[in-house]
């Protein structure tokens, strides 16, 4: 499963080139994935890269394909994507940012293994109103979006595992683990997203305010709505 997502990676990595800057970043691509326990969403793409500490945080760098890359391992949550992404934007400026890892499925037509391309992301952690009303619920921060190119190239990759990968998805991000499927039936009624996870929505920010392309790739790693098991090797 790593193996698929390291070749959809570098495949993704090659077919960049198009972004040009005044500044001339010194890295072409900037991957932010979860390193926590059993979430081990950059284990693979660091295994031939160089480790660097940047204030006491873990960043690997190194060159896949013609692409130089750099890896930055968030921990779980909003706060240290967005402190992640944050600093190594200041630090390697980067062309682009990739948002890489695993998600659960919120509604039926998502099977395990699926590719979700985050085309809306939403910040679920914002939402205004009644606990116990969803229907009613407003969230206060704006969707935003993975870059049209960054989408278009990434949907042409092919997915070996299930086949799909979903080019206009719509990721959500909280930093509640919702385990309930009555919730995640309401929230899926009200706002209609494919996954939620943990991380895209502040990497998403993050790029926006520094005017930097991104894209949310997501593979799904259970589903409580069809009842399909989490499964460690997504990550």
């Amino acid at each position: 499963m790593q193996k698929m997502k390291y070749v959809m990676l570098s495949t993704l990595f090659l077919s960049l080139g198009m972004f040009t800057s005044c500044n001339k970043p010194s890295y072409d691509v900037m991957v932010v994935g979860v390193d926590h326990k059993t979430f081990k969403e950059t284990e693979i793409l660091i295994q031939n890269m160089s480790k660097q500490m940047i204030d006491n945080l873990p960043f690997y760098t190194g060159q896949i394909g013609n692409k130089k890359v750099v890896v930055a391992e968030s921990d779980f949550g909003m706060s240290e994507a967005a402190m992640m992404t944050t600093i190594g934007i200041k630090h390697f400026n980067p062309k682009v940012v990739i948002s890489e890892g695993s998600a659960g499925g919120h509604h039926e037509d998502i099977h395990l293994y699926d590719i979700v391309l985050g085309k809306d992301l939403l910040d679920m952690s914002s939402y205004h109103g009644d606990v116990s009303d969803v229907e009613n619920w407003e969230l206060q921060n704006p969707t935003l979006h993975s870059d049209e190119e960054l989408l278009e190239k990434a949907g042409k990759i092919e997915n070996k595992y299930s086949g799909v990968v979903k080019p206009n998805g719509v990721i959500a991000s909280s930093d509640a683990w919702n385990t309930s499927v009555d919730f995640v039936n309401k929230l899926h009624k009200k706002f209609k997203e494919d996954c939620e996870e943990m991380e895209a929505y502040a990497v998403a920010n993050v790029c926006e305010y520094y005017h930097i392309p991104s894209l949310s790739i997501k593979m799904i790693s259970n589903n409580l709505i069809t009842e399909e098991k989490y499964d460690a090797k997504v990550c």
